[in-house]
C-alpha cells in the first residue's frame, strides 16, 4: 500500500488523520498531553486548598490579635492604682494617704 502524501488539511478533511496507523503513532504524545493536563488540574486543586487554608488561618490570627489587644487593654485598666483601690475597698483594704518614709541605718564602727 502506498502512503498518500499531501497537505495536512487534505489529510484532515479526508479523514486520513484518524486512520489506525496515524492514531497509533500519535498515542504516546496524546497520553503525555493527557498526563500533563491531569498534573495541571491536580496542581490547581491543591493550590486552591492551600489558599483556603491560608485564608482560614489568617482570619483566625486576626481574631486572636483582636482578643489579645482587648485583654491587654483590660489588664492595663484593671491594674491602675485607682481601679485597684476601688476593688480593694470592698474587701476592707484602704489606700494609704501617708507619704512613704525612708528608713536609714547608721553603721556604728
Amino acid at each position: 500500500m502506498k502512503e498518500k502524501k499531501g497537505s495536512f488539511f487534505n489529510n484532515y478533511l479526508g479523514g486520513d488523520v484518524f486512520s489506525k496507523k496515524t492514531v497509533i503513532q500519535q498515542l504516546p504524545f496524546v497520553l503525555y498531553v493527557v498526563f500533563l493536563l491531569m498534573l495541571y488540574i491536580t496542581n490547581t486543586y491543591i493550590a486552591e486548598d492551600i489558599n483556603r487554608e491560608v485564608l482560614t488561618k489568617t482570619k483566625l490570627m486576626e481574631d486572636r490579635h483582636v482578643e489579645y489587644v482587648y485583654n491587654k487593654s483590660e489588664i492595663t485598666r484593671m491594674t491602675k492604682q485607682s481601679e485597684l483601690a476601688k476593688m480593694l475597698k470592698n474587701k476592707g483594704i484602704k489606700e494609704s494617704v501617708e507619704p512613704l518614709k525612708k528608713i536609714t541605718i547608721n553603721k556604728v564602727n
